[in-house]
């Protein structure tokens, strides 16, 4: 789990000095163990026990039915302890986000169509980790940890993307597209899609275990701390990138970590489950 440091011939023994760094200086320090991706930092091994987790992430189909579910009967026992009394599981982008939007001449502009966030097809975004865990518990289920998405991620073999060591545009939604007129191909999105798209549109990208959309889409809330152990801090993490993350940000190793109650247009989740 995490990412092994590379060799590189060329790194140099010393930091470059006070002399002011040049693109090449700065891609050197990147490169050393020391400077490189802390928050991915040691690789070690996790021993694990049976588990199954979803092939796709959580649709805005399904999260509405668990929606309905808990307006009907006002039931809180599945979720958190920890959780807001108060606590609306509606997520962010189902309800008016923008005021200006009201305004037919600002709306016309906005980037975004009406389903673009709502659709049944697409994953539901705009949840915060509280929704993540109490539609897990309701579903029968429960959020993976971040040792499970890896493992379902990344395979035995710890692909660096599910697909392989590689990357290859088309096999994920992201972000970092080259769209001006002086680039190839011109004008063009590569995957097709600027928000989160459909679930399961990219099949060639799916993992070893046939997982799909584990790199890129939206990125997932898992059930760890972070840090985990007995330093444990209030923050949540988040594994697999989005539709605004480049390449490199969508890899299995990939982690992030956010305070539970954060909720954005490229944030969802899939569910695990123990046999």
């Amino acid at each position: 789990m995490g990412t092994e440091g590379p060799a590189h011939a060329d790194v140099p023994k010393e930091w470059p000095g006070k002399k002011p760094l040049h693109p090449y200086d700065a891609v050197l320090a990147r490169a050393r163990p020391g400077w490189e991706l802390p928050e991915e930092r040691p690789r070690r091994a996790v021993s694990l026990k049976a588990f199954s987790i979803d092939r796709y992430e959580v649709t805005n189909g399904q999260y509405r039915t668990f929606l309905a579910w808990s307006r009907a009967n006002g039931d809180h026992r599945l979720c958190h302890p920890d959780e807001p009394a108060d606590k609306d599981h509606t997520p962010r982008y189902w309800k008016e986000f923008n005021p200006l939007l009201r305004n037919r001449d600002y709306a016309a502009l906005a980037p975004h169509e009406t389903d673009t966030f709502r659709a049944d097809d697409r994953p539901v975004v705009g949840v915060d980790w509280f929704d993540a865990y109490a539609y897990a518990a309701w579903a029968g289920k429960r959020l993976p940890t971040e040792a499970e998405w890896e493992l379902a991620c990344a395979g035995r073999e710890g692909r660096r993307w599910p697909w392989g060591q590689r990357w290859d545009w088309g096999r994920a939604n992201t972000g970092g597209e080259r769209k001006g007129l002086d680039s190839k191909p011109r004008g063009v999105e590569r995957d097709g899609y600027v928000y989160p798209a459909p679930v399961g549109r990219f099949p060639n990208g799916k993992s070893p275990w046939g997982c799909e959309d584990m790199a890129g889409n939206a990125a997932e809330w898992v059930a760890d701390r972070n840090p985990s152990g007995p330093s444990a801090g209030l923050r949540r993490v988040v594994r697999g990138g989005s539709s605004q993350d480049y390449p490199s940000s969508t890899r299995c190793a990939s982690r992030s970590s956010r305070e539970p109650d954060f909720r954005t247009f490229t944030l969802g989740f899939r569910c695990a489950k123990d046999p």
